[in-house]
């Protein structure tokens, strides 16, 4: 075999040796990934959530679960110049190798033989991040564990995501992690703002966060930037020109403080959006700012009257974006600061009546000018009664409304029903009416349930869109979501609540403030809780739906506090504020809103002897009954007694027409010493005159004097009134004292407590005829005074 023979031979013996040797490798380097897979799930730390305004701008941020300032990025979110300049100082190869690069690992081993010491690595960035991702102690073990776990990550990934991975993982001192996190906290910039200096720093400081910490070690910092700037011009990443202007300036370090805006908000939207690194929301910065000051403002005068704090949320009437949230007057405060009073669950007051109005506007019982009793009323053993403790006897829908009378509402949410009621305000978004509509009952109407300031204001937003309802809306530039819009009751039906809140007398101006210049149109509602707990004002124009609370955090009861003292004006201050110019009251069509005439007295549809008025209805849904109070009677008229029957066709008689007032109303004012008008007597002389007896009190009797017992409980003392009907009755009202006592058909005795003195009792039926009957109650001989005679 010649020499040449020989030589080709042991080249392919060579060849076949080295294919085999990596035929092997292969094979153990697939046993090896199938033995000890890369914990892919490490390389996904956990991250800071940044809450920033719809203007991109920082509201506040939240550390990691693991205590660090960790903002991941994409590559697209950080310029190329930082890309190219952390390749070339960590790996001016990483496009070129499989993961390790042998030349700088036999340079590196070199150098370290010849200095008996480790003092060069080699790392490639994906050796770094393996590192990164499973830390151990630098050895050359770990050194080789760290070129497997490269080599598996440069298989199974693109250099995209592992350079990715680097950016974000890569430490730059104390708890601040990537690169992201790093320019925020070092420069205060978005890392696609960073100069060629800052760039050129960062692209170096995961090497030795302490020694090159800018804000500790200014004079190294700035010394190891011109030394990777210098290397980048050797190496032509950059021009020398501009790295010789980015060493003359000087390297302006500063740490950044964390911002805390809006820490109610931001708390609740990042709780709604746990797995969002960035949340971009819907809030106004200037609007929140606003928002905050006047709280604070209105608290040393609100605290003076041991009301402790106050809560507003501020939206966006067509989007439902959130625009300002202040949860407490103070963040901070130790003890209740940190209470979001925006979601706490409180009873409304009356800030729900606008919403049954609307719901009886809407089934067509109502219109403005209908006329409702404000009388007491007793709903088997629940007799409501109005915030200022007296009764105004026969008012409009209107008055009722914008006077926010509670008797009027009770009864109105009777005869609308409790459950039509209670499905509006959950299709409202009420979310916090979880029970059914029998828990309520008819103390709904006054506030008897608990809401969260923010779902109200968005049910106010509501009537204020005319009707239409939105789910709330956090987030920036989020497009309205499909089917998620609900009509809660008719455009007409909304505009007629909304011009009776739009009429209600403010505290802030006169009664005609539409004449003042600059007066913000509103309309606006105010609510005070069950036990004067908690004062509510909501208010609404054409583009802010606003509302607003205080209280006292811990549901403690605040003596006198009422929603317009203690509300009110702070939603006013927000008012002028935001809507400078006074704005406009919310304007949408409704063109099913017309007039129709009803009855001046009554507000039912006129009949033949009505006065009438003008009032707002809808179009095919209004239905009203037909007035009953105006009758046509015939009176003689020598002795003004009415005529019946057969005296009309011998006797000269003339045509009056009478009110016939509701029974309740009747016995109201009676009971007042204020009697209505009642109908002229029918005269004796005509011989079919029908019967007209009233009733006739069979209890109690005036001549018997009622003893109290000392051995029986006062709530087991009580004496029962009850009287004989006259013809056609079917309810007996009762009144002791001038004091409503109860109602009930004439069978059911009314019982009341036991009280020593003198009394008067006195009944009227359904037909307004009335009885009364004095009676006296004593206590026995010794036992103390018998009381008044």
């Amino acid at each position: 075999m010649t020499k040449r023979s020989r030589t080709a031979a042991a080249l392919r013996r060579a060849a076949a040796v080295s294919s085999l040797c990596l035929v092997l490798a292969a094979l153990l380097g697939v046993i090896l990934d199938r033995l000890f897979p890369f914990q892919e799930e490490r390389l996904e730390p956990p991250f800071s959530a940044r809450v920033l305004d719809r203007g991109g701008r920082p509201l506040r941020f939240f550390l990691a679960e693991d205590g660090m300032w960790r903002f991941p990025l994409s590559l697209d979110e950080i310029s190329p110049e930082l890309t190219a300049a952390l390749i070339d100082s960590e790996d001016r190869h990483f496009y070129r190798h499989p993961g390790v690069n042998p030349v700088a690992a036999l340079r590196a081993l070199w150098t370290n033989l010849r200095a008996g010491r480790i003092v060069s690595g080699a790392s490639t960035i994906p050796m770094q991040v393996a590192r990164l991702a499973d830390p151990r102690p630098r050895t050359a073990t770990a050194k080789l564990i760290e070129s497997f776990r490269a080599l598996q990550l440069c298989a199974r990934h693109s250099k995209a995501e592992i350079l990715r991975w680097y950016v974000n993982m890569a430490p730059f001192g104390s708890n601040v992690v990537g690169v992201g996190a790093a320019s925020w906290h070092y420069f205060g910039k978005d890392p696609r703002a960073l100069s060629l200096g800052e760039i050129a720093l960062l692209s170096v400081l995961p090497r030795s966060p302490s020694r090159y910490n800018p804000l500790r070690n200014p004079e190294a910092a700035r010394a190891v930037r011109d030394r990777v700037l210098g290397r980048f011009a050797a190496h032509g990443v950059f021009e020398p020109g501009r790295v010789a202007e980015s060493m003359a300036l000087p390297l302006l370090a500063s740490r950044s403080p964390v911002p805390q805006g809006a820490p109610h908000f931001s708390r609740w939207v990042r709780s709604r959006l746990p797995g969002e690194s960035v949340i971009r929301t819907s809030l106004d910065a200037r609007m929140q700012g606003i928002a905050e000051a006047l709280v604070a403002g209105r608290m040393e005068g609100l605290r003076r009257e041991a009301v402790g704090n106050a809560a507003v949320v501020v939206m966006d009437v067509e989007s439902r974006r959130i625009l300002a949230w202040v949860g407490s007057a103070d963040f901070w405060a130790a003890g209740e600061g940190q209470v979001d009073n925006a979601l706490s669950r409180r009873s409304p007051g009356s800030t729900l009546k606008p919403f049954l109005y609307a719901l009886a506007f809407d089934r067509g019982e109502l219109v403005p000018d209908s006329m409702l009793l404000d009388v007491p009323t007793d709903f088997s053993g629940y007799a409501p009664e109005n915030y200022g403790q007296n009764f105004q006897g026969l008012v409009s829908a209107r008055t009722a409304l914008a006077g926010s009378l509670n008797v009027p509402a009770v009864r109105l949410l009777h005869r609308l029903g409790t459950a039509p009621f209670l499905d509006l305000l959950r299709s409202g978004g009420l979310s916090t009416l979880e029970r059914p509509a029998g828990h309520y009952g008819l103390p709904l109407a006054l506030g008897g349930c608990e809401v969260r300031l923010l779902e109200l204001t968005n049910l106010y937003a509501s009537l204020a869109a005319g009707g239409v309802f939105k789910p709330v809306e956090p987030l920036a530039g989020q497009p309205e979501k499909s089917g998620s819009a609900e009509r809660l009751f008719s455009p007409e039906a909304a505009a007629m609540v909304l011009d009776i809140l739009a009429s209600t007398r403010r505290p802030d101006l006169p009664d005609a403030w539409q004449f003042t210049v600059g007066a913000p149109a509103v309309a606006w509602k105010t609510g005070t809780s069950f036990g004067h707990r908690d004062a509510w004002a909501v208010g609404v124009n054409r583009d802010l739906a606003i509302g607003v609370w205080t209280g006292n955090p811990d549901g403690s009861q605040c003596a006198g506090i009422s929603g317009t003292r203690h509300a009110a004006p702070l939603l006013f201050d927000l008012f002028r504020t935001l809507a400078p110019g006074g704005g406009r009251l919310p304007d949408f069509p409704a063109p099913g809103l017309t007039r129709t005439d009803v009855c001046a007295d009554s507000g039912d549809r006129p009949g033949p002897f009505c006065p009438t008025v003008s009032s707002p209805a809808i179009a095919g849904v209004t239905r009203l009954p037909v007035c009953a109070m105006h009758r046509q009677i015939f009176t003689s008229p020598e002795s003004g007694l009415r005529l019946h029957g057969d005296c009309l066709l011998h006797r000269p008689s003339r045509a009056e027409t009478v009110l016939v007032w509701p029974a309740e109303l009747v016995a109201y004012r009676q009971a007042q010493g204020a009697p209505l008008p009642a109908l002229p007597r029918m005269d004796p002389e005509c011989l079919d005159v029908p019967a007209e007896a009233g009733p006739v009190i069979l209890s109690p009797d005036p001549d018997t004097p009622y003893l109290t017992r000392p051995d029986v409980p006062p709530d087991f003392q009580r004496l029962a009134l009850s009287a004989a009907p006259g013809a056609g009755t079917t309810t007996h009202v009762w009144y002791v004292d001038g004091r409503f006592a109860g109602q009930g058909p004439p069978d059911s005795p009314c019982f009341v407590p036991l009280a020593p003195g003198r009394h008067e009792a006195t009944v009227t039926d359904d037909l307004g005829r009335s009885a009364r009957a004095a009676f006296t109650v004593r206590t026995p001989a010794g036992l103390g005074s018998a009381g008044a005679p």
